[in-house]
């Protein structure tokens, strides 16, 4: 069992848990009174893809769960309790980790590099769309389906956080 779970806690994975927590803490600390408290969530979203590309999906979703702990707890007031004061903070909280649960999801892991795709001749028959799953679809298509959820989710957020701030 000791075995197992030094294989699934590389020294990668660590390293970036703890980088992107890091970023998220003081970026929590150093914007907490400004008017860019809400972009603070959308900065640490753009970055779990990169660490599900590097790393892979369980410590893209690990660095996405120890954010919204973080942004809970020295983003917003009250600082130093998961309890969230302002109904409008605890829906953006909630859109983030909606959004970083889909980014997770959607974002190419870390075997994604290694996967070559198979070459395709004429003499082939083109594979149907309804019997493709998504993990034979070649790089290119995955890097592409990627992209748009990450931009939707940024966007979504970002619309979210413009409209509780109006209203």
């Amino acid at each position: 069992m000791l075995n197992r779970m030094r294989s699934q806690f590389t020294p990668e994975f660590l390293l970036a848990t703890v980088l992107c927590a890091g970023i998220a803490f003081g970026m929590s600390i150093l914007c907490r009174n400004s008017a860019a408290k809400g972009a603070v969530p959308v900065a640490i979203l753009l970055t779990l893809a990169p660490v599900a590309f590097l790393v892979g999906r369980r410590a893209s979703l690990v660095v996405a769960i120890v954010a919204c702990f973080v942004f809970a707890m020295c983003l917003f007031p009250p600082y130093g309790s998961l309890f969230i004061h302002s109904k409008v903070d605890g829906i953006e909280l909630l859109c983030f980790g909606l959004a970083a649960v889909a980014v997770v999801h959607f974002s190419p892991g870390r075997d994604a590099q290694a996967k070559t795709p198979a070459p395709r001749h004429a003499s082939h028959a083109p594979l149907s769309s309804a019997s493709e799953s998504s993990d034979t679809l070649e790089v290119p298509n995955q890097l592409e389906t990627w992209i748009a959820v990450v931009g939707y989710a940024v966007a979504f957020l970002a619309i979210v956080t413009i409209l509780l701030y109006i209203w």
